[in-house]
């Protein structure tokens, strides 16, 4: 049930807030069970912080379901040294249903039907995982992301008919009895990386759209990595778009930011001048959502949840963090120890009161 909690005059509007960290493994991605029972992992440890009736969310990082196209391609991947190598493998095994999908939607690129071809079994696996587990331990999910074509089909199903080739960065959130209550599509694609994988950036008509989270009248949104930077990574991308910042100008007060980090977090941050010794993680800082969040008026929480992943020659770090805004101060409420490694797979949680927020924007 949508609404707030109200008991005698007091508006309850505490919520747990749970970021997790995961460190995956391809064998995580081998089988749908293994899938499943990794991320049941993390519901697990969220399950033992939470506080007794209060409303929960929980938000997994970007491209934690992206790799799912290796179900079942364990064999196919041995000798594999790079990821490239590993899709082109996979894609010619496959290679008779790649091409019945390029004529069926009518396109001439192999990676765009290689994505679309996938997109019914991941979107089976991954949907079918998260909704479970939202029900099983009634909490919201931000179900991070993952690399599919728009469906035909409601997203509140277990259903998937790609509507065209185009393949999007796609994020849903359900509620806690397993239904899909918002999707968005990530608006800024990341240059160097989103762009080589061609894919199509999401509607900025929508951008700023969000829902509200059950169990409360808090108006949440996600935007998907580097959609909530105030600025671009670099000087060649004229349609950037702040989405934070429409998202902000819509009354959103909570933002699950799901990232996934494919540069060194210690090391140089490649898009600045050459000979800068500017790191990855100042980047991230002056330019990311913890320099956004103080620019809002309305966002007072972000949940950033970053993927870490070593696996062929693909690599993610970084540092996943729970921020809040009092005014135009910002604060970290909760941080990962860990930015790489087995050693950082984690929950992080805190528990944040959105009307103390609201009384002191009234004094």
């Amino acid at each position: 049930m949508f609404g707030s909690v109200v008991f005698g005059r007091e508006l309850l509007m505490k919520v747990d807030l749970f970021c997790v960290q995961p460190y995956m493994r391809a064998q995580d991605y081998f089988t749908r069970e293994a899938f499943y029972h990794r991320i049941d992992r993390y519901f697990q440890a969220a399950d033992l912080q939470r506080t007794p009736d209060t409303p929960a969310l929980i938000v997994f990082p970007e491209d934690i379901a992206t790799f799912l196209l290796l179900e079942g391609q364990e064999e196919t991947l041995k000798g594999v040294r790079t990821m490239e190598e590993g899709f082109a493998a996979i894609g010619q095994k496959n290679i008779l249903g790649v091409l019945r999908t390029m004529a069926q939607y009518a396109t001439l690129n192999k990676r765009q039907a290689f994505f679309t071809r996938a997109a019914a079994r991941l979107w089976h696996i991954w949907h079918g995982t998260m909704v479970r587990l939202a029900h099983d331990y009634r909490m919201t999910v931000v179900a991070g992301s993952a690399l599919l074509p728009e469906s035909r089909w409601m997203y509140d199903t277990n259903r998937f008919m790609p509507k065209s080739p185009k393949v999007y960065n796609m994020s849903f959130t359900t509620d806690p009895s397993g239904h899909v209550i918002y999707q968005t599509r990530k608006v800024n694609l990341v240059p160097t990386q989103e762009d080589v994988l061609q894919l199509t950036p999401g509607p900025k008509e929508t951008a700023g759209f969000g829902t509200t989270l059950p169990g409360t009248d808090i108006p949440m949104a996600t935007a998907i990595c580097y959609d909530a930077f105030w600025r671009p990574h670099s000087e060649h991308e004229p349609h950037f778009t702040n989405v934070l910042e429409l998202m902000d100008r819509a009354g959103v007060r909570l933002v699950a930011q799901p990232s996934a980090n494919p540069w060194w977090w210690n090391e140089p941050w490649p898009f600045d001048p050459p000979g800068s010794q500017r790191l990855r993680r100042q980047q991230w800082d002056e330019e990311g959502s913890l320099a956004a969040l103080a620019r809002c008026r309305n966002v007072e929480i972000i949940v950033n949840p970053q993927l870490l992943m070593e696996f062929l020659d693909i690599h993610f770090d970084g540092e996943s963090r729970i921020i809040s805004r009092t005014g135009t101060a910002v604060e970290t409420l909760a941080r990962s120890h860990r930015t790489s490694g087995p050693e950082g797979d984690m929950v992080l949680h805190t528990t944040w009161d959105f009307a103390a927020m609201s009384a002191e924007s009234k004094m």
